[in-house]
Parts: C-alpha cells; sequence; structure tokens
C-alpha cells in the first residue's frame, strides 16, 4: 500500500491536481513533494497544505474525477453484517472495507476504487455488485478492528443498552494484556478522546469521552483492575510499586494499524488507583485550520493575524475545549505559509502531538524547566515564532509580552470565559498595560459543541420555552443583527418567530445520542487602536466586551446560534456551551 495512502504515484497525482483539475499550481505541488518527503506525510496531505484546501475537499474532487464518490468513512457507517461478507484477510491485504450492503449489491471503502481486479474478486467473493468508494486509508483501518468478535458485540450492546455498562467475563479479565488492547480497540473505533478506569468496592468501572460527553461503557472485578493498572504502568514507563502519589506517563499502542498514543495520569483513591489515559490518534495530528470551524469571515480574519510578523496571539476557554489543536493548526499554518524558512518554536506542558520542523520542548519541573524559564531560554536560539502551552503566571506572562515586543509571533493559551477576558487576566498576572496594548494582535476564545448527526437530524421551529430563552438574553438584538450579517437569517424584525433550528432523535450511526463528532464555536477579539486606550487605562472586562461588540466583535453565542441553524449543532448545546 502506497505510504501516502493513496494509490496513484506522485506524477499521476500531479497530472490530476494541476492538469486535469486545477486545483493547485505546479510551485505549489513541486514544494508539496518536497513537504512532504521532509515531514514524512501523504502528498495528498501536504498538497492541500500547500493549496490551503480542506483536506476532505481535496479527496471529494480526486473522488469525483475518478468517477467514485468520497466517503468520509466512520465506524458507525459500518454494519457487522456487510463487513464479514469480505473475509478480514482480503480486508487488509486489499486495503479495503464492505460497509454497507443488500442482496444484490456491496458498497465497499477502499484505499484505491480504480483497483478493478480488486472489485471483481470482492464480486465474485460476495455475489454482489460492488459499489466502490473511496475513503482514507486511516479509517478503513480503524474500521477494520470491527471484525474482531468481541469489539462488536461491546458497541451493539453500548447502543441497545442506553448507557448501562456491559460487564466483563472471568474469562475475559483473565488477562490483563487483552482487557487493555480491548479497551483501548474500543476508544479507537469510538473516536473517545479520554478512557477512565476508575476503582470503586465492589467493581470497576470504564468511561469513555465521546464528544466531550462520560459514557459508561465496562466494568469488571475488582482484582482485575489492578493487574490492568500495573500493565498499564509497565508499558507507560512509570513505577509499579508506588501507589501512594500520583505519576504521569505516556505509551504508543499499534492497533492492528491503528497507531494511538495514550497520555496516562494515575491518581491514589479509597478503592485503588484511578488511571486516566488521553487518547491522541495519529491521522489527528494532520489537522486543517479550515477543519476547526470558523465562518468564512473569521477563517479570514485568523489568517491575516497568522501572515504577522510579530505580535502576540492567545486562545483562551476551559481544559478539553480544543485550545492545543487550534494552536497546532496556526503553527501548521505558518510553517506552510512560509515555506518552513522560519525557526518554529513551542514548550509546553506536555507535547501531546510530535509535529516535524518544530523543535518542541517539554515542561520538566524537576529538573528546573517551567514555562517561564523554557521561554527566555527559547528566546536565545533565534526563534520567528514560539507557541507556549499555557501563560500560567507572573514571569511567563511578562516574558511572553516582551518576546512579541521584540519581533517575534508568539502563541499561546489561557484560561477565561470569552475573549476580552483575556486582556484582564493578563493584567492580574501582572502584564504592563502598555506593553500588552503594543503586542497583543488577537484573542480567539472557543468551545467544542457536538455535531448534530446528519442521518436523524430534521429541522424544527423553536418552542415557547426556547424563544423565551433567546429573547431574555441582553443582547438579544446584537444577535440578530450579526445573524443577518452571517447570512443566516431573513431581514425580517420578527426573525425570531420564522428561524427554524435542528435536533436530531438518536439512531445506530450516532449510538442513540443523536450527534456525531464536535464542531467549535468561536469568538474573536481583535485588538484595534479603538481598543488600545481601554487596555492601558485598565478598564474592567464589561466596558472593554461593550467597545469590542459596538465595534462588531461576533459573539461565541452568536457562532453558536448560526451553526445551530445551519444544521451543524443544536441550540440546546449552544445553551450548554456558550455564554
Amino acid at each position: 500500500m502506497k505510504p501516502s495512502g493513496l494509490a496513484l504515484s506522485d506524477r499521476e497525482l500531479r497530472d490530476l491536481l494541476v492538469t486535469d483539475l486545477e486545483l493547485v499550481t505546479t510551485d505549489d505541488f513541486d514544494r508539496s513533494v518536497g513537504v512532504a518527503a521532509r515531514r514524512r506525510i501523504p502528498l495528498e496531505r501536504a498538497v492541500a497544505e500547500q493549496a490551503k484546501l480542506p483536506f476532505l475537499q481535496l479527496l471529494h474532487e480526486i473522488g469525483r474525477a475518478w468517477g467514485v464518490p468520497f466517503i468520509d468513512l466512520n465506524v458507525s457507517d459500518v454494519k457487522p453484517e456487510a463487513l464479514r461478507l469480505v473475509r478480514e484477510d482480503v480486508a487488509r491485504a486489499k486495503g479495503l472495507v464492505a460497509y454497507d450492503a443488500t442482496t444484490d449489491s456491496i458498497n465497499v471503502a477502499m484505499v484505491n476504487p480504480r483497483d478493478r481486479e480488486t472489485i471483481r474478486e470482492v464480486a465474485r467473493l460476495t455475489n454482489r455488485e460492488v459499489k466502490p468508494r473511496l475513503a482514507t486509508e486511516a479509517s478503513i483501518r480503524r474500521a477494520q478492528l470491527l471484525y474482531h468478535a468481541d469489539l462488536v458485540q461491546l458497541l451493539r450492546r453500548s447502543v441497545a443498552n442506553h448507557g448501562v455498562p456491559t460487564a466483563l467475563t472471568s474469562q475475559q479479565e483473565s488477562v490483563a494484556a487483552d482487557v487493555l488492547t480491548h479497551i483501548m480497540e474500543f476508544a479507537a473505533v469510538t473516536g473517545a478522546s479520554d478512557i477512565h478506569i476508575e476503582p470503586f468496592e465492589l467493581e470497576a468501572v470504564v468511561r469513555y469521552r465521546i464528544d466531550g460527553v462520560l459514557h459508561e461503557v465496562l466494568t469488571m472485578g475488582p482484582t482485575v483492575v489492578q493487574s490492568l493498572t500495573s500493565r498499564i504502568k509497565v508499558l507507560s514507563g512509570l513505577r509499579v510499586d508506588e501507589k501512594r502519589a500520583a505519576q504521569d506517563g505516556r505509551f504508543e499502542a499499534d492497533l492492528s494499524g491503528v497507531i494511538v498514543d495514550l497520555r496516562v495520569s494515575t491518581l491514589p483513591t479509597m478503592w485503588g488507583e484511578k488511571v486516566v489515559m488521553r487518547v491522541l490518534t495519529r491521522d489527528h495530528i494532520l489537522m486543517d485550520l479550515e477543519g476547526l470551524g470558523f465562518s468564512a469571515v473569521d477563517y479570514e480574519m485568523i489568517s491575516t493575524f497568522l501572515s504577522r510578523p510579530h505580535g502576540m496571539v492567545l486562545v483562551t476557554g476551559p481544559t478539553g475545549s480544543g485550545k492545543t489543536s487550534t494552536l497546532y493548526a496556526f503553527l501548521m499554518r505558518i510553517g506552510s505559509d512560509r515555506r518552513n524558512v522560519v525557526n518554529l518554536s513551542t514548550i509546553e506542558d506536555p507535547i501531546e502531538y510530535t509535529m516535524a520542523r518544530v523543535n518542541q520542548v517539554p515542561v520538566n519541573p524537576a529538573a528546573g524547566m517551567d514555562f517561564a524559564t523554557g521561554l527566555r531560554a527559547l528566546l536565545r536560539q533565534d526563534p520567528d515564532v514560539i507557541m507556549v502551552g499555557e501563560i500560567r503566571d507572573r514571569e511567563t506572562a511578562d516574558t511572553a509580552t516582551r518576546a512579541a515586543l521584540v519581533g517575534r509571533l508568539l502563541f499561546s493559551s489561557l484560561h477565561t470565559n470569552d475573549s476580552t477576558a483575556a486582556v484582564a487576566r493578563m493584567l492580574d498576572m501582572g502584564a504592563e498595560p502598555y506593553l500588552l496594548a503594543s503586542t497583543l494582535a488577537v484573542v480567539v476564545a472557543q468551545r467544542l459543541v457536538r455535531r448534530l448527526c446528519a442521518s436523524c437530524r430534521e429541522s424544527y421551529k423553536p418552542d415557547p420555552r426556547e424563544i423565551a430563552a433567546l429573547r431574555m438574553r441582553s443582547d438579544f438584538a446584537h444577535l440578530g443583527r450579526g445573524l443577518r450579517e452571517y447570512g443566516v437569517i431573513n431581514a425580517s424584525e420578527d426573525w425570531i418567530n420564522e428561524v427554524r433550528f435542528f435536533r436530531s432523535a438518536g439512531c445506530a450511526d450516532c449510538r442513540m445520542t443523536g450527534y456525531r463528532g464536535r464542531v467549535g464555536i468561536f469568538e474573536i477579539f481583535p485588538i484595534t487602536d479603538a481598543v488600545r486606550p481601554l487596555i492601558m487605562d485598565q478598564k474592567d472586562n464589561a466596558i472593554l466586551r461593550q467597545a469590542a461588540v459596538t465595534a462588531g466583535m461576533r459573539t461565541m453565542f452568536m457562532d453558536g446560534v448560526a451553526k445551530a441553524v445551519m444544521g451543524e449543532t443544536s441550540l440546546e448545546e449552544v445553551f450548554r456551551a456558550a455564554l
């Protein structure tokens, strides 16, 4: 299988994208070849970055040119009865997975949907007409995990039980290594971001955070969790004999071709050690700035700030709101735009994803390397762009501000509720008002909301309770004006009684939750000439926010409501996540 994930040569890809589809220029393609070789990433990924195209859009265009639809394959798309029509050894050898079937036809996701010989072989084996679809190698490998019978049964029961955890049998609990593989595979196929293993008096519970919400999936006896925890500690390089102190580590697992990186944290509790594993998958590393969920206007604004040679860009939000992913996407865009001739450096706690051609420094307090000392050290390394994982104290805030003042572009994150509160937080940590006003370029506040399942999504008119909740907001008039600027509602003053939102009832595709995946909602606060005097005068957040809104800032709530009108999320999710 070609490492790029697409079964065509570089010359074929060039002819298709440059000559036939005219999606990229010759220069962009030539640069992409060098970038892909240096960073060891798929060529089509590098092309998407250089051409500033959403990766999935690029694949849709390739599939259209081949006369084969592209499918963004999710595990929930795969029907077990269709999967079993093609043997696992054939599916893995040919880079395909059968995901749906009727008595006469079978839909097959393929890395190479132009392979007529393989299509004929599948048709012969299944005695059905084959309908090939283009899919990414990563999505196919993840779907192939469903050949594991125990995993399929667990998925079925987790849907049918509506949150009632499934107990492992004593035979299943006998080998800790098998239990751990079972747990990790479920996380991989469901796209879970975290795994919680929680011991209690009579049982241990395994919960998964899927689309930001915890789901109880497994229970096991209290004895097996001890051997399971020891197994995780060994893989993570932690002390097995230390059970009274918290420990942190990480390890990598190869789940039949699906590579996952797990960041492990253990914590002693009354009934044993609780383990939380953050699940980081390699196919999420190559993220598109276009895929984060920015509106067209916000995307253009962010792109403008990323092209600046210096200044400070802050991303704010609570833990788990996607700040790190946004910062990584910013770095990738800069590396692409500036042809990798800039020195990109980061200091992180911890390093979540390794990035090619980026100097990444981990925080190590035991060795005296915290954010402030690490940032000072980076400033002596001739950096052009610096990412500081988080600004937590006065020393880091002061050093970061001065670094941005002397010609560096600096990215960092803060924990604040909205974009304008970042100014008050920086001043509270001791940043000089005149320096902050001079260096701060933009603040991006964000949250993640669950995306409605497209299979069971339906539009509806808001009920009186929802209309009242919207009308009661102090920014209701501004909300209407903003939504009209978004182009999602008409010019009527009575838009609230005419607008339609979306909701989902739940189906097998979304595990009866009504949601599949997440999307960001954003609030972008540019530091303009009108705002700088307010920062220097240390005006409180209410005054600063009112000035920003008066100047036309689209609030996070407004962005969320716009996405609810367009069917990307529900109004309930927007009220839950946004202010």
